[in-house]
């Protein structure tokens, strides 16, 4: 498959770990954002779908119960967290409601049918559906997914074309913005004092950030 041999392709060894001080910088600044909308604390159980090898599940699991799940196995290898499983987004296997938040990063442009993932998401939650995506306005972002063509459907994803898809799975948003200026992967670590200085939200951020309730 496309987007499958995309996540399993050898390039992915050298990705930074979750722990990498730019990786931390980059989720813990998006997750700052993102618990003034939606309270996280231990009781709190929130699924990452999509989790990858961790950027988010790994900060995540020191706030909350966190379960992630992937479709790419050499990712989930990768990912520190004890609780994870090998799953397509498409078709979770958990019951209704099982997760007060369900949350992906960089997910939905790499996926064939959008709505039915959204419509997963929704199902498996009980309150909240946190969604990050590229911003499409961001110039080094709209090149990036122009050049790769497993990163080319990203072209789309303004915060209007987001808010939309999520209305039509009827999910309410409550806050949605953009965030930020480091590349989790790209960012060279001697640059981390600027670029944290640049971590705040305006128009042109790297990673829109869409807050829903189902």
């Amino acid at each position: 498959m496309f987007q499958k041999d995309y996540w399993e392709r050898k390039a992915l060894d050298d990705r930074r770990p979750p722990d990498h001080p730019v990786v931390r910088q980059y989720a813990l600044s998006k997750i700052a954002q993102i618990t003034p909308v939606v309270p996280l604390d231990p009781s709190t159980r929130l699924l990452d779908v999509g989790c990858g090898n961790g950027f988010f599940t790994y900060s995540f699991s020191r706030i909350c119960e966190t379960v992630g799940v992937d479709f790419s196995a050499k990712m989930l290898e990768k990912n520190p967290v004890s609780q994870k499983l090998l799953m397509q987004a498409d078709h979770l296997y958990f019951q209704d409601f099982a997760f007060d938040v369900v949350f992906c990063h960089a997910l939905l442009h790499h996926v064939e049918n959008i709505d039915r993932v959204l419509q997963e998401m929704k199902r498996v939650s009980r309150k909240y559906v946190v969604v990050l995506e590229p911003n499409r306005n961001n110039p080094l972002m709209y090149l990036f997914s122009a050049l790769v063509p497993e990163e080319r459907q990203a072209l789309k994803f303004s915060l209007g074309y987001l808010k939309e898809k999520m209305a039509q799975n009827g999910l309410k948003v409550v806050a949605a913005f953009s965030h930020g200026t480091i590349v989790p992967n790209k960012t060279p670590a001697f640059l981390l004092p600027l670029a944290k200085l640049l971590d705040f939200n305006y128009p042109l951020g790297m990673t829109n950030i869409l807050i829903a309730e189902r």
